[in-house]
């Protein structure tokens, strides 16, 4: 065997026992409130020894932070592909905004991980607010559409309320999506919020038309 592939042998050998650290801490977090967790619990749970364990984490909030961090690069890499692929989309009331879709897909084939990250972890226990990563990003991306468009000086309300009003509202759309246990498809729930963005809350409320 070549030094090249006796390092692609170990690289994937890492690989798998993170994997398989990250995990044994979700499946503990189900059950679990992070502050209960110790490292034992993670490394029988994997079937690996602690030193296995800390040759890769400071401790179980660094793997936090690093399973928080690999799942947004990989959210950030799907979106620098698609959002090429989609600039040229018109908003329609029957094709759902592709960032929706991306979104609530790359969700719902992340579900346990985005479930313990969105409802069942306590920002004040664990050393820091893991969710409003998500909600930069989804902000961000929101952003990123209106300056490439020129349109950042021309809202009818002021830029950082309208990027306050669609980025929470699509990230605790997403949250209580997760808390019913997706009782939804990602493609309906990126359909509902097209339509919704489209029409606005009072015209989907009625309102405009009492």
């Amino acid at each position: 065997m070549s030094v090249q592939q006796s390092q692609v042998v170990t690289d994937r050998r890492i690989a798998r026992t993170k994997q398989f650290i990250s995990e044994a801490f979700v499946a503990l977090l189900l059950k679990k409130d992070i502050e209960e967790i110790v490292i034992k619990d993670i490394t029988e749970t994997a079937n690996v020894n602690r030193s296995t364990f800390y040759s890769y984490y400071r401790d179980k909030f660094d793997l936090l932070d690093h399973m928080v961090k690999d799942r947004l690069e990989q959210l950030n890499t799907l979106w620098d592909t698609e959002r090429s692929q989609s600039a040229g989309y018109k908003p329609d009331f029957n094709t759902p905004d592709p960032f929706f879709v991306l979104l609530f897909s790359h969700m719902e084939e992340n579900e346990i991980f985005y479930r313990v990250l969105l409802t069942k972890i306590n920002p004040a226990t664990a050393g820091a607010d893991h969710a409003s990563s998500l909600l930069g990003f989804i902000r961000e991306a929101f952003y990123d559409r209106i300056t490439a468009l020129s349109m950042e000086q021309k809202q009818s309300v002021p830029l950082d309320l309208l990027l306050d009003y669609i980025s929470f509202s699509t990230f605790h759309m997403a949250r209580k999506w997760l808390e019913q246990r997706m009782i939804y498809s990602s493609r309906h729930m990126a359909l509902q919020l097209t339509r919704l963005s489209i029409l606005g809350a009072y015209d989907a409320m009625g309102v405009l038309q009492a």
